[in-house]
């Protein structure tokens, strides 16, 4: 299947996902996929910057985020050919649950055929940030290679 968009869904739409959306860019090397790119939130009550630690640490690696601000996701969100990878697999099932959106919903780690979580570093130390950012850039190399293959 071919999807029209890859949808990275966090909690809050603040650490993880947006980590996830940039990484993907990246390695897309600013070339156009054939899909559109995008983060978003289960939780975003309010407009909230991103994690300035997730800044920082894609900022170290020459990567920026598209947007600068949380977004809460929305049921048009989920339209079309949408292949929905969220960063735990309590987030898989709040998309489930409250949207009804079943088809093509996976963890980030579960598409690639991995049932570990990602690692959360919200609240942590920067290091621990870079090693979410190492773990993530890796399973988005395998992401990138499934859908090339798709």
């Amino acid at each position: 299947m071919i999807y029209s968009k890859v949808l990275f869904v966090g909690n809050d739409n603040s650490c993880r996902s947006p980590m996830a959306e940039t990484i993907f860019r990246y390695l897309y090397g600013g070339h156009e996929p054939g899909f559109e790119i995008m983060s978003r939130g289960l939780v975003v009550l309010f407009e909230e910057p991103y994690n300035q630690k997730v800044e920082m640490i894609l900022y170290n690696h020459g990567m920026e985020t598209k947007e600068k601000m949380a977004i809460q996701l929305v049921p048009e969100d989920l339209e079309g050919d949408v292949l929905v990878l969220t960063m735990s697999f309590a987030d898989k099932l709040k998309i489930i649950e409250d949207y009804g959106f079943e088809d093509n919903v996976y963890t980030l780690k579960e598409f690639i055929g991995n049932d570990d979580e990602l690692l959360d570093p919200y609240g942590e130390e920067l290091d621990i940030y870079e090693a979410c950012y190492q773990d993530m850039f890796r399973v988005l190399e395998e992401v990138k290679k499934k859908l090339e293959i798709v």
